[in-house]
């Protein structure tokens, strides 16, 4: 039987991501703190990426729920299947966690040490670019004006050596505690990926719910790519398509128009580019021609 009252639930999404899949299961394996499950969701892989977890998870004994989309319905579908999976269940404390990542084997007893017997109800930390030194997040924050979340910069990054509360984070390893998602509600699947964490964030920040950045714990994150990379087209339009949704979503009046006009104006390189106009041109047509849905939630 599950101890919903400490068992942590570790939500995974797969979208043809097979080759992470054995340093992930390998890192799971060596946690000191085994007390967790792991909630996984495939949105219709391509590749063997489903069949490699069911391998790996009973190799190495990971306790595991499989869920396997028909189709992908994206990340943000897939995150709230898994959180909808353990709250049901009665699990309080819930992770959203990349697969493409390495960690040490006291990560699981991290988490319950500092973010959750630290009382914090929305927690990450520092994540390394693959195996360089590199931060590639190492805090951030919600850009008012730009309309975006931020990774701070190296330098920034080096320079915040405690814990501290930031704006922004992205989901390839946050802490979350249940009662969260009923002062939020849940990821939106409105914007399939990209710009689902921003928005949650920024959910949270309204709600007055603190995110706690903490710079001494780390993970590797090798970024997996399973969108093509972020000038491929596919990334191109759903990246603009979310951007203009985001500002709908979150922007009123005069200050509206202003933001609206500096997001237009940081996509001028992408539309006087011949391999990257169709696509911006085709995610501002995709933002608003959904444009009423949005406007109805807000």
């Amino acid at each position: 039987m599950i101890n919903t009252s400490s068992k942590i639930a570790f939500v995974t999404v797969l979208f043809n991501c097979e080759k992470h899949l054995a340093l992930f299961f390998e890192c799971l394996a060596a946690q000191i703190d085994r007390d967790f499950v792991l909630v996984i969701i495939d949105n219709a892989s391509k590749d063997a990426s489903l069949a490699r977890s069911r391998q790996l998870a009973a190799l190495h004994q990971v306790p595991c729920e499989f869920i396997a989309n028909g189709d992908n319905l994206g990340i943000a579908v897939g995150n709230n299947q898994g959180i909808e999976w353990a709250r049901h269940g009665g699990l309080q404390h819930i992770v959203l966690i990349n697969n493409d990542i390495s960690c040490d084997a006291d990560l699981v007893a991290q988490i319950r040490h500092r973010a959750i017997g630290g009382g914090h109800r929305a927690w990450t930390c520092l994540a390394y670019l693959g195996d360089s030194q590199t931060r590639w997040y190492g805090g951030g924050r919600l850009s008012f004006w730009r309309a975006r979340g931020m990774h701070y910069g190296q330098r920034q990054s080096l320079g915040v050596v405690a814990p501290r509360a930031v704006t922004y984070a992205p989901t390839c390893l946050m802490y979350l505690h249940s009662s969260v998602f009923d002062v939020v509600g849940m990821m939106d699947p409105q914007y399939f990926v990209y710009y689902d964490d921003t928005d949650f964030c920024k959910r949270m920040l309204e709600a007055g719910i603190p995110l706690r950045y903490d710079p001494l714990v780390s993970f590797r994150h090798y970024v997996g790519g399973s969108s093509g990379g972020e000038f491929s087209e596919f990334s191109l339009r759903i990246n603009t398509r979310n951007k203009f949704i985001y500002i709908r979503r979150h922007y009123r009046g005069i200050i509206y128009w202003i933001v609206l006009v500096g997001a237009i104006l940081s996509k001028a390189g992408q539309l006087i580019s011949r391999n990257r106009r169709r696509p911006t041109l085709l995610g501002l047509g995709d933002a608003y021609r959904i444009l009423p849905q949005v406007e109805a939630k807000s």
